[in-house]
């Protein structure tokens, strides 16, 4: 072996045990990183709730209030474990909704070792002022993050929220115009997202207005955790303000949602009582209606004005709205509404008399309505006689409404429209969302909208049934139109009838036999009442 070769060979030696040395030598100092070459990662972040009835408020709201997102171009403030160097990060958000964070003072790791990672939001403020949310147009929010992790790769970091969100949904006859809490804290001091205390100073929080999925119209402010809700100022576009105190007052939780109602009535209102009885109207005035109710509301003659909210009324004997007289105007305010009748129709309205069904928004704001032995809307068997029915008017709303027959109720019925063969006035719907069912038997049916038919396959007249701007979902019943004339076995029908001085304009009508859900075709028809099959 030359002295060459045995150099070589002490070399690597030597350098096998100097990089033993290093690593054992790394070990004992916790594996130290350089300054300023490992900068934090975030990955992503989400914002859960602690403590609510739903996963509550973002920084930005969705549509419902439902769930939690950035909105993009927060500030966060950021820290590793129990160093004392904190870092300022901005979240972005793409047009996809994509989440990315990226530093703007960055932080850096010390070690290898995994951390907490601890953010908060807002990054630089010491108090937060929840009396200025409307006067800004959004919510203020405080936000505490963590998340776990390590040098080598991005972090996680979920945050929870330290302010309390408040909700007031306003019901009743009254346009509801401002809200505002009353005395409680205004100023809440925060540290690294943690809220360290509140002002002792108590002012009016006054709420947001914002469009809710599935409510509509409702109020919101984020107040501070532990507060001690007594009290709303409440003002109605008549400028009528006035304070609400609650019965029980709400103690806010981080993270929580508080849903408050109150039911807001202009002046002159009288509430509908059918806890012990039918409740007959007859004459002029304003009534309000919400819960549920097992007796009628009887018309007997003025033009009131009926508002139905979140009102289920069932009746097993007789028409659960019973129209006798008068022209009365029914206010259909919330989804949850549902007017049946088991022996008669949901809302009969006399010949000679007109009832007009409508709300401020269709598409938030619906009823149900059903009969059975009658119409849903219309007309209904009474002593083995079909009456005649008055003038119906559907506007701006959604309708649902059906019929059903059984043995023993001796005719058929459209959803809206004529019972048995009496005679119907006219039908107006405008600018309305309906589902009309017409009863159905094994040899004979009604249509969705417009004539009965009774026992003896006598079918009444068709009504005039004029149709504008407004979509129709019409399940006729076997043989029957689907909207115009009844049908049976030997007069098989499945057309369209409008009656004398009666069309159909801007509008589309979806057809359907039955209760099923299959299409049969749909009918297009243009401003000057032409109808066009369309290809399914």
């Amino acid at each position: 072996m030359n002295k060459t070769t045995v150099s070589k060979m002490i070399l690597g030696a030597v350098l096998l045990l100097f990089t033993a040395c290093t690593q054992d030598e790394l070990a004992e100092q916790g594996n130290t990183l350089p300054d300023g070459e490992f900068p934090l990662q975030i990955g992503s972040v989400s914002i859960t709730a602690e403590s609510s009835e739903e996963p509550w408020t973002r920084v930005t709201e969705k549509p419902d209030g439902s769930g939690s997102v950035f909105q993009g171009g927060e500030r966060i403030g950021v820290r590793i474990g129990d160093n004392e160097e904190t870092g300022i990060y901005i979240i972005k958000v793409d047009d996809a909704g994509n989440v990315t964070v990226s530093p703007d003072k960055p932080v850096y790791w010390k070690n290898t070792q995994t951390a907490e990672v601890t953010a908060w939001y807002p990054a630089e403020a010491s108090s937060v002022n929840l009396g200025s949310q409307y006067r800004n147009g959004t919510m203020t929010y405080v936000l505490h993050g963590t998340g776990t992790g390590g040098y080598q790769s991005p972090v996680t970091l979920s945050f929870t929220h330290q302010l309390a969100k408040v909700r007031v949904v306003a019901k009743g006859t009254a346009q509801v115009r401002d809200i505002s809490i009353w005395n409680v804290p205004m100023i809440c001091y925060i540290e690294e997202g943690k809220i360290t205390g509140q002002d002792n100073s108590t002012g009016i929080i006054p709420m947001l207005p914002v469009e809710r999925e599935g409510i509509g119209t409702c109020w919101e402010a984020n107040v501070g955790p532990g507060v001690e809700i007594k009290s709303f100022n409440i003002e109605n576009t008549e400028t009528v303000s006035q304070i609400y105190d609650l019965n029980t007052p709400v103690t806010t939780q981080a993270g929580a949602l508080h849903t408050i109602t109150w039911t807001v009535n202009n002046k002159g209102t009288t509430t509908i009582d059918l806890s012990n009885g039918d409740y007959t109207i007859n004459g002029d005035g304003t009534y309000y209606f919400s819960g549920t109710g097992n007796h009628a509301i009887r018309v007997t003659g003025g033009s009131p004005n009926i508002y139905l909210e979140d009102a289920q009324i069932s009746v097993s004997d007789g028409n659960a709205i019973d129209i006798t007289g008068g022209n009365p105007t029914i206010h259909i305010k919330g989804n949850d509404n549902e007017v049946s009748s088991s022996d008669g129709a949901g809302i009969y309205v006399a010949e000679g008399y007109s009832v007009t069904i409508t709300s401020d928004d269709k598409t938030a704001n619906s009823i149900t309505l059903t009969g059975k032995g009658g119409a849903g809307i219309g007309g209904y068997l009474s002593s083995g006689q079909h009456s005649a029915c008055g003038n119906i008017i559907i506007q701006n709303v959604t309708v649902i409404a059906s019929s059903s027959y059984s043995l023993g109720m001796q005719g058929y019925n459209p959803g809206i429209g004529g019972s048995g063969n009496a005679a119907c006035g006219k039908i107006s719907i405008t600018n309305a969302i309906v589902y009309a069912y017409g009863s159905n038997g094994p040899n004979q049916g009604s249509p969705a909208i417009g004539a009965g038919l009774d026992d003896s396959m006598n079918p009444g007249s068709v009504p005039t049934i004029q149709i504008e701007t407004s979509d129709i979902y019409a399940h006729r019943g076997n043989y029957a139109d689907y909207i115009g004339q009844s049908g049976d076995r030997n007069n098989s029908r499945g057309d369209f009838q409008f009656g004398q001085e009666g069309y159909c304009r801007s509008s589309n009508v979806y057809c359907y036999t039955g209760s099923s859900d299959t299409l049969d075709k749909t009918v297009t028809y243009d401003a000057s009442g032409n109808g066009t099959e369309q290809s399914q």
